[in-house]
């Protein structure tokens, strides 16, 4: 009898062990615009599940309403039944499955992309075109609760001749009409761009570490080359500045589409772990080589982002967290995110007219806005940042004047022996070695540890109203 027993305990352990929750994206309706969903568990799962959909994106600054371009959610249980789910009746971005008893295996859904380019703003939005479809994860994966922490495995079904390309393992050799990959859990998935369709193209780049450029532009192909260069030099820079580069490769993500809805606010771009996607019209492509001053000239952004996958990405404090998240959290010290990472292209690129551009967003703003300190200035950009992009000015050039005056004072204690960049390697490692955020109140202190001097003055005058 023992004999029959251990077989089957083996067994079901097996199986449990080798389940994998899995995603599937398919987009093979271009007329309606709809992607559907389907999250796999790899296993049953009693009931009540809770499905969700994020709020909140790293960098973002905002609310996003994601959960209002989903529909037809139903989950399913091992014979292919569907079951309704309730919304939440508060209006979280949460949809419910209370049938007591019922065990479930998976969940599936529909985003409709059309909807919601016109209702959110472009650096915001997933698009499909004729020929193309640009999805930030973010916008159309939620997650099950319970299995945000899980490996997942992904597969991206579309038209059979369509390449697929992805941030989370990019490469030059596409697949078409299908494609499987692994990420270590939800928030990795979620944290990915996705093209794909046979109007745009991926340009592989050497440098310090592969970089490429995948890039969708409506009105005529883009001269990639000077991106490319942009991308490799800002690499070497981050290298020298903090000691290493904390990704295997990257990707710039450039998309650039006539939208449907004209708007008067600035089209933002948005960090990611390993990649940075830039959103545009199709106003300002890039036609030909740039001279080497156009290029220096545009190269701030570019080098900003990527140095997002340091700070705040790796290196971050207060209620910032480096994942999506289902409420929008009240960060205290954006300052620190934008301002500092700012402050790095002034100081390596040495752009005179990034100072001015610093100095006239802090001082020639309105009168509301120089009234509030930083911290609560920091607070409102919070959900405001890009919405009303004065608040957004504001918080990062505060914050890369104050690291501008630091770094002036640093270099002049020390006779040039000490500057920013070791503050802010410091504060890099020490989250490495560390691994979790800092606080508000140990800020300060680590500033003054990294440059051996006092720099309280500088941090406290620049948390004040400006005069």
């Amino acid at each position: 009898m023992h004999r029959l027993i251990i077989p089957i305990v083996l067994s079901f352990i097996t199986a449990y062990a080798t389940a994998q929750l899995s995603y599937t994206l398919t987009y093979q309706d271009t007329v309606s615009g709809k992607i559907k969903v389907y999250i796999d568990l790899g296993k049953e799962q009693k009931t009540p599940i809770s499905f969700i959909m994020p709020r909140s994106v790293p960098g973002g600054h905002a609310i996003f309403i994601y959960d209002k371009f989903i529909d037809k959610i139903s989950c399913l249980d091992k014979k292919g039944m569907h079951f309704s789910m309730t919304k939440d009746v508060n209006d979280a971005p949460r949809w419910y499955f209370r049938d007591s008893g019922k065990a479930i295996t998976g969940l599936t859904y529909e985003v409709d992309l059309k909807k919601m380019e016109t209702q959110l703003a472009p650096g915001d939005a997933s698009i499909v075109r004729k020929g193309f479809a640009g999805l930030l994860n973010y916008s159309i994966f939620g997650w099950i609760e319970g299995t945000e922490k899980e490996p997942v495995s992904c597969t991206v079904e579309t038209m059979a001749s369509w390449p697929i390309f992805t941030s989370t393992h990019p490469s030059v050799s596409l697949e078409k009409g299908r494609l499987k990959f692994n990420t270590a859990d939800y928030y990795s998935l979620a944290d990915g761009q996705i093209f794909m369709g046979d109007r745009f193209r991926v340009k592989k780049f050497e440098g310090l570490l592969p970089l490429f450029v995948a890039s969708y532009s409506e009105t005529g192909d883009e001269y990639l080359d000077d991106y490319g260069l942009q991308g490799t030099m800002s690499m070497g820079i981050l290298k020298d500045y903090f000691g290493e580069l904390p990704f295997k490769e990257y990707t710039i993500l450039l998309r650039n589409a006539i939208p449907p809805v004209p708007g008067s606010a600035p089209t933002l771009a948005m960090e990611h772990l390993q990649s940075a996607t830039f959103f545009g019209d199709t106003a300002g492509i890039r036609k030909k080589q740039m001279s080497k001053e156009e290029l220096i000239a545009s190269m701030p952004t570019y080098l900003h982002h990527m140095a997002h996958s340091l700070i705040p990405l790796r290196s971050y404090g207060d209620a910032y967290r480096p994942y999506v998240m289902e409420i929008p959290p009240i960060i205290n010290n954006i300052w620190f995110n934008e301002g500092f990472m700012w402050f790095l292209p002034c100081d390596t690129l040495k752009l005179e007219r990034l100072k001015k551009v610093f100095y006239y967003n802090v001082y020639n703003t309105t009168a509301i806005i120089k009234k509030m300190s930083l911290q609560e200035l920091s607070q409102i950009g919070s959900t405001m940042y890009g919405v009303d992009f004065r608040i957004g000015r504001a918080i990062y050039s505060r914050g890369a004047m104050m690291a501008m005056e630091m770094n002036a004072y640093l270099k002049e204690k020390t006779r040039g022996q000490k500057s920013m960049k070791d503050v802010l390697r410091f504060i890099y490692r020490w989250s490495k070695e560390n691994k979790r955020a800092f606080t508000l109140d140990e800020f300060p202190l680590l500033i003054n540890q990294a440059a051996g001097i006092d720099l309280s003055g500088i941090y406290r005058k620049w948390q004040l109203p400006i005069e």
